[in-house]
């Protein structure tokens, strides 16, 4: 090992890449499902249990909401060591005749249940203290001890009767997990209760979830946390009990239609991570021991037996693959790592982790998969080896021609992998709707059966597509005509100098696609998701005023704003006998325009009705609108089905939701509906406004700004769009960790060609040094050198990027079609690079053994070792 130190060095650089690539796959996508979980449940902090209000009950949505009363019953659990209530009503925060609409929290000492950070003051303790946003304080012009109303409103945003608060510190939302209402309002549980006993149209206290945490020795034994589990749900009914992170999984499936979709993704590059990294090994290894084939006869001369050389070979490849597997398991972590420093400078989320977590598998599958790969590359070049006659160690063969005829077992074999990697593309493309983790597994096995059949069979058409583009390019002197020549004369050399090159380029453009593919993709089901960025809504008694409308658009970040008109007509959804809300827009055209995705309001006709996000029902459902004087006579918003009030009711077609805590309608039902129930122009009110961003991804600081400019008026800002950002800072955290392997990917294409086409260089001083001997100059041989390469590495990255490009639509295919249609996009700024860097590795690689070969005094080098 000592006397071929600089060969096997390149050997290992290709291991220590493969594994650190395998390694830091592992440890990305453990960053990104921790990420992408605590991004979807940052307002539940690090409780180890939640109870939710909403349930699914045989397929039907149940919301069944949480009193205090049922917060002290949860809390009084033998093994529960604290409660909070995790996503609480709204309140109306007033002071000085100006008011903030927020959700309610209650304070828990441990902060494992705390979303937020009590930044200035004290926490809460009394029945009449508060805890406010900082940001929200600022804008009201409040500080420690002073006084502010809260008013808890109804399910209906209806408004009861205001408590007084004693503000004793202000808080910073540093989870995001309320980065919607920019913050919450935080009271003790007593406090709850003070407001619950207020209530309007006998809501009470409606609580969305409860955090709670539980006694360390419970937490520790499965039994006993299952036990507990078990005794909560009998107490909460029809509602759910989860973990984090099966409340993480279950949002994810509400979004993507798919709970274990990361799960899939980390495995899927794991997989990924683990064929190149082996294809890379054996590759370079192989070439290694293929040239030393003249030592390893030299030493069967002196006596060593086919047992010992082979024994040699493999005791060598096992140091080697050890050594560089454990210095690629610690490049990976510190390029995890590094990520992560990166992240945090920038300061994209707080949900990203600060330090990377190792699983066990990122530790011994880097190690197995490069010591393996290493001694299963390393087998057949030391059994052909022992098979050279050990005279032949004795003549020159440096400079013989090495083109055989390629076995028919290697054809055969590369097209039974290729067809049956083709059929099961086929088939996983046939199940992935109905059965997405059987379908990506089967596509996984695929791309990889079908690339190893390509690369097995690349000694058969890669030098002939190379011969024949050089061909073109012989015409231009002696140089190019010599290396068209070499390549076709060693068909092998050409096919490993080609293949290293083309599985990283493969890999590069996969991940380049694919994460473009996955970002415009993610956008735009973001899009539907999320389609209204920011509603501003006038609680007062006056209409929204031009001037205050023209203020609004001048706020910078804001793209457009359009204002919607309403009326008060309230509605009854289906077959229920309870009226439902009060508030219907007119939406036309306008609208549209403030809207990133308008296939809702598309749906809308004059038959059918967008109702509120609050009575969210199937299509389809009958929607009655009912004469608002009617209701007067009523106590309660109970009606039944044989009340006078049906007889004037206009009954519509639910078409989808708005989004809003209103109905909407086209204008042509708006005006029937004013018809209808005797309203006039009086009654029609402009009292919201429809924000559009410039800019998702900086629409805290819009959203922010929207709040000082109207800190004077009695509004409500809510929307989607600081929801949108979350999840656009996950698929960016995602993106960012795709770069990073990429940048990984790029190494592994460099350090490929480098090392296979600078041994072939290498490997041809006395071929060189003949040539200088027949009168061919050091700057011919070097340019001869410089053509060779990069005729081999500019079809190695056009194969690879023809290659990388089908298997990024496929994996995108199978990965997000099951939920989502996929857009398809290739950014070729990063194609035209990738065939940049290519041609700049394939010429980098010959200088250097070029510029040695050239020097190398012909007589010097033709000498007989």
């Amino acid at each position: 090992m000592r006397q071929n130190i600089g060969r096997l060095i390149a050997a290992g650089v290709a291991i220590f890449i493969g594994t650190t690539f395998i390694t830091a796959t592992l440890l990305a996508g453990e960053v990104l499902v921790k990420s992408t979980e605590k991004s979807m449940t940052a307002s539940f902090a690090d409780a180890d249990l939640v109870v939710s209000a909403s349930s699914d009950q045989n397929g039907s949505y149940v919301y069944n909401p949480i009193g205090v009363d049922l917060v002290r019953d949860v809390a009084a659990v033998n093994g529960v060591s604290d409660v909070a209530v995790g996503e609480g009503p709204y309140v109306e925060a007033t002071s000085d005749g100006k008011s903030e609409y927020l959700p309610l929290l209650t304070y828990a000492k441990d902060k494992n249940l705390q979303s937020y950070e009590i930044s200035d003051g004290k926490a809460p303790n009394s029945d009449s203290e508060v805890v406010l946003p900082l940001k929200v304080a600022e804008r009201l012009k409040l500080s420690i001890g002073d006084s502010i109303s809260l008013d808890m409103l109804s399910q209906y945003g209806e408004e009861g009767t205001a408590v007084a608060f004693t503000i004793t510190g202000f808080s910073k939302d540093v989870s995001g997990g309320f980065a919607s209402s920019g913050g919450a309002v935080v009271v003790s549980l007593d406090g709850a209760e003070k407001l619950s006993d207020h209530p309007v149209n006998t809501d009470g206290f409606q609580a969305q979830s409860i955090l709670l945490n539980v006694e360390d020795n419970i937490q520790k034994d499965p039994a006993a946390f299952d036990k507990l589990r078990a005794e909560i749900s009998k107490i909460i009914g029809e509602r759910t009990v989860q973990t984090t992170s099966e409340a993480a999984q279950d949002r994810i499936e509400s979004i993507s239609g798919e709970a274990q979709i990361l799960t899939y993704m980390v495995l899927s590059f794991a997989a990924l991570a683990l064929l190149v990294a082996s294809l890379v090994i054996s590759n370079t290894f192989q070439v290694l021991v293929a040239q030393r084939t003249k030592t390893l006869a030299l030493l069967r001369c002196v006596g060593a037996s086919k047992k010992q050389i082979k024994n040699s070979v493999i005791v060598e490849a096992l140091i080697l693959g050890f050594a560089s597997s454990i210095a690629g398991i610690l490049g990976g972590i510190l390029l995890v790592q590094g990520v992560l420093w990166v992240v945090a400078a920038m300061d994209l989320s707080p949900a990203v982790p600060t330090s990377v977590t190792i699983p066990v598998a990122a530790i011994w599958l880097p190690v197995v998969a490069g010591v393996l790969t290493t001694l299963l590359a390393s087998f057949v070049p030391a059994r052909i080896a022992t098979q050279v006659a050990p005279l032949a160690a004795l003549r020159p063969i440096e400079g013989t021609s090495e083109v055989r005829r390629t076995g028919i077992v290697r054809l055969i074999f590369a097209g039974i992998f290729v067809a049956i990697g083709t059929a099961l593309f086929v088939y996983a493309f046939s199940i992935y709707k109905s059965d997405m983790e059987l379908a990506l597994g089967v596509g996984v096995l695929g791309g990889a059966l079908s690339f190893l059949g390509l690369v097995m069979s690349a000694v058969l058409w890669v030098p002939g597509v190379v011969a024949a583009v050089g061909s073109v390019f012989a015409k231009f002197g002696a140089p190019a005509r010599l290396a068209t020549a070499n390549i076709g004369r060693n068909p092998r050399r050409t096919a490993s100098t080609s293949t290293a090159l083309f599985i990283g380029v493969t890999l590069v453009a996969m991940l380049s696609v694919g994460a473009s593919t996955a970002r415009t993709t993610m956008n735009q089901e973001l899009d539907k998701q999320f389609p209204l960025d920011v509603a501003i809504t006038l609680r007062g008694e006056t209409d929204l005023s031009d001037s205050t409308l023209t203020a609004i658009r001048q706020v910078k970040g804001v793209d457009v704003a359009q204002s919607v008109e309403q009326i008060a007509v309230p509605i009854v959804v289906g077959d229920q006998e309870w009226v439902s809300g009060g508030t219907t827009y007119r939406f036309d055209e306008s609208v549209n325009s403030a809207l990133r995705d308008t296939s809702a309001v598309e749906k809308l006709t004059d038959d059918t009705v967008l109702v509120s996000t609050w009575y969210a029902s199937e299509p389809g459902t009958e929607i009655n609108f009912v004469d608002p004087s009617a209701l007067e006579s009523f106590d309660s918003n109970d009606v039944p089905q044989e009340s006078p009030l049906w007889n004037t009711r206009v009954t519509l077609k639910s078409a989808g939701t708005t989004g809003l805590e209103g109905s909407a309608v086209t204008q042509k039902t708006f005006d029937e509906l004013k018809s209808k129930f005797q309203l006039t122009d009086a009654d029609v009110e402009s009292r919201l406004v429809l924000v559009k961003v410039s800019d998702p991804s900086n629409a805290m600081d819009t959203v922010d700004a929207l709040r000082d400019l109207l800190g004077e008026d009695n509004v409500e800002i809510s929307g989607a769009v600081m929801e949108r950002d979350m999840f656009q800072k996950v698929i960016d955290v995602m993106l960012l960790v795709l770069v990073g392997l990429l940048g990984v990917a790029v190494l592994i294409a460099l350090v490929g060609v480098a090392n296979t086409l600078s041994l072939s260089v290498i490997e041809r001083r006395r071929e060189s040094a003949t040539l200088r001997a027949v009168g061919m100059s050091r700057r011919q041989l070097r340019a001869s050198l410089a053509i060779e390469g990069m005729l081999i590495a500019g079809i190695g990255a056009l194969v690879g990027v023809l290659l990388g490009t089908l298997y990024a639509w496929l994996g995108s295919k199978l990965l997000l079609g099951a939920f989502t249609t996929v857009v398809f996009t290739v950014r070729w700024a990063d194609i035209a690079a990738i065939f940049a860097v290519a041609l700049a590795a394939g010429l980098i690689a010959s200088i250097v053994p070029g510029r040695s070969a050239a020097r190398t005094s012909p007589v010097a080098a033709l000498a007989v070792e």
